[in-house]
């Protein structure tokens, strides 16, 4: 729980005030007698929530006017006590400090922090985030997330799925729901994948209607017809088998020649390179002499300059010619394996009855066309049961939601029922809380739409969450209850004091609830503020100098 707060930017009558105490249940931040605004009652509401990870306190009034400063806290979880300091210009890190303040080199950043109390506060199989828990209850002005029509909305632009989706996980109940999710999430991306796989052409076509499908079926019982007819049409006995192994023969002889044809081009080549090897291209030295017999005047120096050359890059050539006649020979022995394997296959085969090429290539064109229309329509079922499958996933994901909704709804409703009774002498309706489907709920007082009931309503609405969830803590400010009967008001204070959990309030003007609400009001009392240099910070800053 939170133990304590204290800040050198917390003034009273000029001095830095002690450090606030707070204890297990009711929590209060009295005002005073005549109201005061800017005395510092939310801004103490802020800094609870700025010490429990929250960020609203940066944005706030009292930090615009006093500037950066440091909050130092302390938790206390077992009997052992945690100490902290948060500084408003480095607020994502929290730094670890001794029992007196004093602030170490460690600091935790703000999410370690916040998964440190979601730990402490025994909520870390809730697939939540601290902040999304708490930040949904601690309904303070600045904070935009008193919404007396929708109490869900606890983070100002949530939008109603998602505040559905946290008090799931809130009663602990999105397990099977994550389970449900991740198997939709499946189902959707096989049938994006299928449909990619078409659309690149890494899939035959799928017909698109049942009309379409059967046409295929149809199309494919003729093109049957016509291949038994043109199997009939053959002199001797034939069975498909028979077919098959021609056709595949048929193809291996064709490969055989190609693999033949290769192999005698290669060797040609192999041929003319060896040629170019032995016979050279460049002149000898007796052809150099021949030449001066007939050209005396020839200069002989300058043509033994270039015959050197060519013999240098004779020698570069004859080296790549060499490479050259190499890789022509590895590929003719890699043809001639390659060759072999196919006469294998060929006399593994044996006697193989002939067809002429004409009926086996008429006979290749329809077992093609059948093929193809097969694919489309086995890309029609398949398309199908994908579809089938992912709304099957949809359906199961929505039963489950509607059954755990159900369960909270009636959970909130019946606590509601209990807390909302408490508040009268008489029978009264209490506010009702209804899931229209996953995306959607209602929030009202039956017959009772005025602003009190509704402000009521939220706030009885909060109790019973605290009740029966693993909510930590909440915190109402002041405004919440301007709207709100003395009574009534009176009746809500009894509920927050027979909790456990820390509840943080701001009130003021203590006297016009009665006694029984000013003794429950003073007995929880953390700490009391006012005008006249009374204020948490020692000052208001609504008053013009």
């Amino acid at each position: 729980m939170l133990k304590e707060i204290w800040s050198s930017a917390f003034i009273e009558d000029g001095e830095v005030r002690k450090p606030i105490v707070f204890h297990n249940g009711l929590n209060v931040v009295l005002g005073g007698e005549k109201g005061d605004n800017s005395i510092g009652k939310s801004s103490l509401l802020l800094v609870i929530d700025f010490v429990f990870g929250g960020n609203a306190y940066l944005k706030s009034d009292a930090v615009s006017h006093v500037g950066n400063h440091c909050i130092f806290f302390t938790f206390e979880f077992d009997g052992k006590e945690y100490h902290f300091a948060r500084n408003i210009d480095a607020a994502e890190n929290i730094i670890i400090c001794n029992s007196r303040y004093k602030e170490s080199n460690e600091f935790w950043s703000r999410e370690r922090f916040c998964n440190w109390l979601k730990n402490k506060y025994h909520m870390e199989n809730l697939g939540l985030s601290f902040r999304e828990t708490v930040s949904s209850f601690f309904r303070v002005y600045g904070k935009e997330n008193a919404n007396e029509w929708y109490p869900l909305q606890g983070i100002k632009g949530r939008g109603m799925k998602a505040s559905i989706e946290v008090l799931v996980k809130l009663y602990n109940c999105y397990g099977k729901v994550e389970q449900l999710n991740r198997a939709l999430d499946e189902q959707k991306q096989k049938l994006t994948t299928f449909r990619d796989a078409r659309k690149f052409n890494f899939l035959p076509d799928a017909v698109s209607t049942k009309k379409q499908y059967e046409d295929n079926e149809y199309a494919i019982k003729e093109l049957e017809n016509e291949l038994e007819m043109l199997t009939v049409s053959q002199d001797k006995k034939t069975t498909e088998m028979d077919i098959e192994k021609s056709s595949h023969k048929a193809a291996l002889e064709a490969e055989k020649r190609s693999v033949e044809s290769k192999i005698l081009s290669l060797q040609r080549k192999v041929k003319r390179l060896d040629i170019s090897v032995e016979m050279g291209i460049f002149p000898s030295e007796a052809d150099l002499d021949a030449l001066q017999t007939f050209f005396p005047t020839v200069a002989l120096r300058k043509l033994y300059e270039v015959e050197n050359y060519h013999r240098k890059l004779a020698g570069i050539l004859d080296k790549q010619l060499l490479e050259e006649r190499q890789e022509a020979q590895n590929e003719i022995t890699k043809l001639s394996k390659e060759l072999e394997s196919i006469n294998a296959l060929i006399n593994k085969m044996g006697f193989v009855s002939s067809f002429s090429q004409e009926f086996l290539d008429k006979h290749s064109e329809i077992k093609s066309k059948i093929r193809n229309l097969q694919s489309q329509n086995e890309a029609f079922v398949t398309q199908n049961d994908l579809l089938y499958a992912r709304k099957k996933a949809d359906h199961d994901l929505d039963s489950a939601l509607e059954e755990i909704l159900l369960q909270i709804e009636n959970t909130i409703n019946e606590s509601m029922l209990v807390n909302n009774q408490a508040l009268y002498t008489e029978k009264r309706k209490p506010p009702h809380l209804h899931f229209n489907s996953k995306n959607s709920y209602t929030f009202e007082t039956p017959d009772d739409k005025g602003t009190g009931s509704n402000f009521k309503g939220m706030l009885i609405y909060d109790i019973s969450v605290l009740e029966t969830s693993v909510l930590p803590a909440l915190a109402h400010d002041s405004f919440l209850f301007k709207n709100i009967s003395d009574s009534v008001i009176t009746g809500i204070l009894n509920l927050y004091k027979h909790f456990d959990k820390q509840i943080f309030i701001a009130l003021d003007k203590q006297s016009s609830f009665g006694p029984e609400a000013q003794r429950i009001l003073m007995s929880n009392k953390v700490i009391e503020l006012g005008g006249n240099s009374h204020e948490l910070y020692g000052k208001s800053w609504n008053k013009d100098k």
